[in-house]
């Protein structure tokens, strides 16, 4: 059998009302040239039923004890045949079109790494604001002190680049993405940009990293920030105040800032899925 082109990562536990959402919204996107796995924590709330209902639909998927999200993305993308991994969390969705646009700009591998646009959404998955990143990425932005324009699930990454990294670590709670994208950029890898709504973040009072952007002021802010401060020293990394005021210099230049804006007052309040395509 063929390898898929994407892996395709769901972490979860205790989230079967969410799940079903993000499954569907994998299992309906128009390219289908990936795998999907699914990691649960061994969940107590209807999870493993659900699981089972969709088993015939996924690669692998296991409910037992872990030692938490980083770790349960790490034993889902060993069991990994695709070229680019992808993860996604329980209460997210993908949005239409994500792994096709993905596919056209990695372009046949000749790219390590790209990265998309993403939403946040309400609990119902209702739009509440639209980010874009800048639609390039020039020699000032590809460097060590560079700010980092990745957002969780809107990133695909070759199955290589990932293992060569190291994967998730395990004793990040928050910072794990972050924590990823550093690695990468260490080793001289920077992502390609391609303008597509990727990812509908939802925002929800149990929700781990809601953060002060959203509808909710998250609890664990200084915990998270802790975490963040932390791990920046322990990589050595300093973000150039130069570097962040070009990169929002870039997006204003390039028009992705003005077109967020303008794509939050278009689509604030309607069902996240309406999130096409944007030129």
């Amino acid at each position: 059998m063929d390898a898929p082109y994407f892996t395709v990562v769901i972490a979860t536990y205790n989230y079967g009302r969410f799940l079903r959402a993000a499954l569907d919204s994998v299992l309906a996107q128009s390219c289908q040239d990936f795998e999907l796995i699914v990691v649960d924590g061994a969940s107590t709330d209807g999870t493993v039923e659900l699981l089972q209902e969709y088993a015939p639909r996924l690669a692998w998927w296991v409910s037992e004890p872990d030692r938490g999200q980083s770790d349960a993305f790490n034993k889902g993308f060993a069991r990994g045949r695709g070229r680019y991994f992808v993860w996604l969390n329980a209460d997210d969705i993908l949005l239409p079109g994500t792994l096709a646009a993905a596919k056209a700009s990695l372009a046949d591998d000749q790219y390590p790494w790209a990265s998309g646009d993403f939403v946040r959404t309400d609990a119902a998955l209702n739009v509440i604001s639209c980010f874009r990143g800048p639609r390039k990425q020039p020699a000032w932005l590809r460097r060590a002190d560079a700010p980092i324009t990745v957002c969780g699930p809107s990133s695909f990454f070759s199955a290589e680049l990932y293992r060569e990294a190291g994967g998730f670590s395990t004793d990040l709670r928050y910072a794990m993405d972050v924590d990823l994208w550093l690695k990468f950029m260490a080793r001289g890898h920077y992502p390609r940009r391609f303008t597509h709504y990727c990812w509908a973040f939802r925002m929800h009072e149990q929700s781990k990293t809601a953060d002060q952007f959203s509808a909710y002021v998250n609890p664990r802010a200084k915990e998270i920030q802790a975490e963040v401060t932390a791990l920046y020293a322990r990589l050595g990394y300093r973000l150039s105040p130069w570097a962040r005021l070009l990169s929002a210099a870039q997006k204003i230049a390039d028009g992705s800032a003005l077109g967020a804006w303008a794509d939050t007052r278009t689509f604030r309040g309607k069902p996240a899925a309406c999130i096409f395509p944007t030129a």
